[in-house]
């Protein structure tokens, strides 16, 4: 396989960096883009990215070792570290494998804070014990992905260890196996770090541009959710994440029969798309094993990290100018098969759509809460919000622009997703599927 070729072919797919290796043997390695749109600086190899949801993995990993020592099991509850918790029988065990039922925490945040003020891990803990909204379900009782659970494990970490999340991680892994362009991220990283730092942006379909995720309508009230952990909020390298791939596959750090917990599926991932353990999504390859990985998305970042057990293959792709998710993951597809079928083929581009305006009584039209048909018990609300843009706000979900393509017809950005709104039906339009909602009311009281 000449993987020069298939580096130079990458070129103009994708903004970011990308490993592919086995073993020892490093197959593909490449920058491409830029890191910064405003000084136009080169993207470079040790270019720090948001983890977004791949810092999961490795919050689970810090957990294991506490584990390990003997600090804490999996199945104690949470109510003996955090007072006053407002819900009962949630294990450690429940929060790893997202079986807690908790809250969505960004829903709770767009509903009960100041967009301008910088979010941190206590805030949501002081949240939840405020408002206390109804969980989703009883503890154990089905799986549901929760990031307010591996923010609440972050804060675990702290009150165990009496260290930040950050330290902890720093001293017991990253340290360790050497990763030295990984941290937690915190205002002084950013600041000071801010020329390694490969800066996330959004697509504006109304400008045709790029733009920082601050200065974009739909973003904007997320940026104050940047600094949580545990979740997300880990920045890394694909060089180091390449190290703690090969320190998973080598258990450096981690007892073998910890990580075989680790990279069980749960019983209630059978209902699911995927399989899930503690921390990782679980597949099998045929060529190349056992598959133990995570992706993530945030705010212009997009990542993906891929441990092969069996064939000691590790697969880093870690972008920061957001496209279409599904052909990025395409990509990476192709990336991957060309180590076992010895052929490159790139996925073709998708246009970017351009976004048109609609009459403020077009828009008027299509407001209410909406009932799923095949899920009863999940609304999908359809608002106007300040800005004067139409928003939908789907379940365990911060609010999302609707675009018009045209009337009736919507697209999300950097989401392969079209929505129409039709005589009082909503439907969701995925690749190979629908989802189809019927409006129950023609008002709703959700607030951005």
């Amino acid at each position: 396989m000449d993987w020069h070729k298939v580096k130079e072919q990458l070129e103009n797919t994708f903004n970011g960096t990308v490993l592919l290796a086995q073993g020892e043997t490093l197959f593909l390695q490449g920058a491409y883009g830029e890191a910064s749109i405003q000084t136009h600086a080169p993207m470079q190899l040790h270019q720090r990215f948001n983890l977004a949801s791949v810092s999961k993995p490795i919050t689970a990993l810090g957990i294991l070792l506490l584990v390990q020592e003997n600090k804490m099991t999996f199945d104690d509850q949470l109510n003996r570290w955090f007072d006053n918790f407002p819900y009962a029988n949630i294990t450690v065990r429940h929060l790893l494998q997202h079986t807690s039922g908790l809250p969505d925490y960004m829903e709770l945040f767009s509903n009960h804070w100041d967009d301008t003020t910088i979010a941190t891990n206590e805030d949501v803990l002081n949240l939840l014990t405020q408002y206390a909204p109804p969980s989703l379900f009883e503890a154990g009782e089905r799986m549901e992905y929760s990031n307010t659970g591996y923010v609440l494990l972050a804060l675990l970490i702290e009150r165990i260890t009496n260290e930040s999340f950050s330290k902890y991680l720093t001293e017991a892994i990253f340290k360790p196996l050497h990763m030295v362009n990984t941290t937690v991220t915190s205002t002084t990283f950013t600041e000071q770090y801010a020329n390694e730092i490969a800066q996330g942006y959004v697509y504006d379909v109304y400008a045709g541009k790029y733009v920082d995720p601050s200065q974009h309508e739909e973003t904007k009230g997320a940026t104050c959710l940047n600094y949580i952990t545990g979740d997300g909020g880990i920045y890394s390298t694909v060089e180091d994440l390449w190290k703690l791939g090969r320190a998973v596959i080598e258990a450096q750090l981690w007892d073998e029969a910890l990580l075989e917990q680790a990279f069980t599926p749960s019983t209630f991932t059978a209902e699911q798309p995927f399989s899930y353990g503690m921390g990782w999504i679980i597949n099998e390859d045929e060529q190349l094993g056992k598959c133990v990985w995570h992706n993530g998305g945030w705010l212009g970042y997009a990542t993906t990290f891929k441990i092969y057990l069996q064939s000691k293959t590790i697969f880093v792709f870690l972008r920061n100018k957001e496209q279409e998710l599904n052909y990025e993951t395409a990509i990476g597809e192709a990336i991957e098969g060309a180590l076992t079928t010895h052929e490159f083929h790139l996925p073709k581009k998708p246009e970017q759509y351009k976004a048109v305006h609609l009459q403020m009584e077009t828009l008027q039209g299509y407001e209410g809460k909406y009932q799923l048909q095949k899920h009863p018990e999940h609304t999908v609300d359809v608002a106007l919000q300040d800005d004067g843009h139409l928003y939908i706000f789907l379940p365990g979900s911060m609010p999302l622009e609707l675009y018009a393509l045209k009337e009736d017809v919507f697209f999300l950005r950097g989401i392969d997703l079209l929505v129409t709104i039709k005589q009082n039906t909503l439907t969701v339009i995925g690749e190979n599927q629908k989802t189809i909602a019927s409006k129950i009311n023609d008002h709703t009281l959700r607030e951005k």
